[in-house]
């Protein structure tokens, strides 16, 4: 049953290629920590296709409601693998006490990296969700599971698409749908823009951010996620601080 569910998963993706590739034009990597920028990882939530260089790491600390800091370690052991962890720990500002979530693992194995026609692809697994609930035991917004995602340029330079199916759970075989883009305007700054967690209307969630380099290997995200609904289906505003840099060898 897995097994068809994830074929089901790899042909969603697959037939929207046509649609990644709607431009003759191919993104070219940089090298993250060797006077590049760093690779986005991300829009706000969603996964893109795109993986750290062998040899570096990132750290990311992520703040969010009611005091929430989620600090992130990925390394690039491998070309085209990512791995990480990531530790959550809800009401570290204010007066409350500290409350801290299991940790969450992180992996990602870009296994295409596309051309003009085609788009970059990955596969990859993260555990981590958003917004704990205590007294059901998981998060509001669940976390990605297993994941395919596909990233291309389309219509104008530094403009990416980035499209995939998830599913969160692997006892609950139900396969979801995500796409986003990045818009690079200037070297400084990108746009954030996805619809994430598609397969019931009444649970997408809309989030728009910016993404501000302060140097070629720190950025600051800024956000608002689920646009429109209110507080208490996980509307908040968050910001990411985000680092990348190069092993010592």
């Amino acid at each position: 049953m897995k097994i068809r569910y994830l074929a089901n998963t790899a042909l969603c993706l697959t037939l929207a290629a046509p649609l990644l590739a709607a431009t003759p034009r191919a993104k070219e990597r940089t090298d993250a920590g060797k006077g590049g920028d760093i690779p986005q990882i991300e829009a706000v939530d969603i996964p893109t296709a795109d993986v750290l260089d062998p040899a570096t790491y990132a750290t990311t600390f992520r703040f969010y409601n009611q005091g929430g800091i989620m600090s992130r370690l990925l390394v690039g052991p491998f070309r085209r693998v990512n791995l990480g962890i990531s530790f959550d720990t809800q009401r570290v500002i204010g007066s409350q006490d500290p409350h801290m979530i299991r940790p969450s693992v992180f992996f990602k194995l870009r296994f295409l990296d596309g051309n003009d026609y085609l788009p970059a692809m990955a596969l990859g697994y993260e555990n981590q969700g958003f917004l704990y609930q205590e007294d059901g035991k998981q998060f509001l917004h669940r976390e990605k599971g297993l994941y395919l995602v596909g990233s291309h340029e389309i219509l104008l330079p530094n403009l990416e698409l980035h499209l995939g199916v998830n599913m969160s759970d692997f006892d609950d075989t139900k396969v979801y749908g995500f796409f986003g883009a990045t818009y690079k305007i200037i070297p400084s700054f990108a746009l954030l823009a996805e619809y994430d967690n598609i397969r019931d209307l009444a649970y997408n969630r809309f989030n728009l951010g910016g993404r501000f380099w302060v140097t070629s290997f720190f950025n600051v995200d800024v956000a608002a996620r689920n646009v429109g609904r209110s507080s208490a289906k996980g509307a908040e505003r968050i910001v990411s601080l985000n680092y990348v840099g190069n092993f010592p060898f």
